[in-house]
C-alpha cells in the first residue's frame, strides 16, 4: 500500500514537487515559484534563477565559439586556396598544389558547416 506525499512543512497533501530540490510543496508552500515552475522557498528560486543564468551564459559562449570556429575555418580555405595558386605558378610540384587544394576544400566546407550550426543556435535570452 502506498502512502500519499506530503510536504514536510505543513503536513499536507502534496501538490507537487521543487524542481531545484526535490521536495514536496503544498497548496500553501506553492505561491513560492520561479517563474512557471514549482520551488519550495526563496532560497532554492534564487539558486534555479543563478543555475538558469549560468545556462545562458554557456549558450552564449558556445554561439560565439562556433562563429569564431567559422571565421577561423573559412579564412585558413581562403589562405590555402591562395596558397595552392601560388604553389601552382611558382612551384612546379604537382603534390604541394593538389596537397594546398585539398586543404583548401576541407576548410571551406567545415567553415560553412560552423557557420551553418550558428545560424541555427538560438539561445533564448
Amino acid at each position: 500500500m502506498l502512502d500519499s506525499v506530503k510536504c514536510p512543512e505543513h503536513q499536507n497533501e502534496a501538490t507537487g514537487i521543487c524542481v531545484h530540490c526535490g521536495r514536496a510543496v503544498c497548496a500553501v508552500c506553492a505561491p513560492v515559484a520561479a517563474g512557471d515552475r514549482t520551488v519550495c522557498s526563496d532560497r532554492c528560486a534564487a539558486a534555479l534563477q543563478r543555475a538558469d543564468r549560468a545556462m545562458q551564459l554557456i549558450l552564449q559562449k558556445s554561439l560565439q565559439n562556433t562563429r569564431a570556429s567559422a571565421f577561423y575555418y573559412l579564412l585558413c580555405g581562403i589562405l590555402c586556396a591562395g596558397g595552392s595558386v601560388g604553389a601552382y605558378f611558382w612551384l612546379p610540384m604537382p603534390f604541394l598544389v593538389w596537397f594546398t587544394a585539398g586543404c583548401s576544400v576541407l576548410f571551406l566546407v567545415t567553415g560553412a558547416w560552423y557557420a551553418a550550426i550558428a545560424r541555427r543556435q538560438n539561445p533564448k535570452p
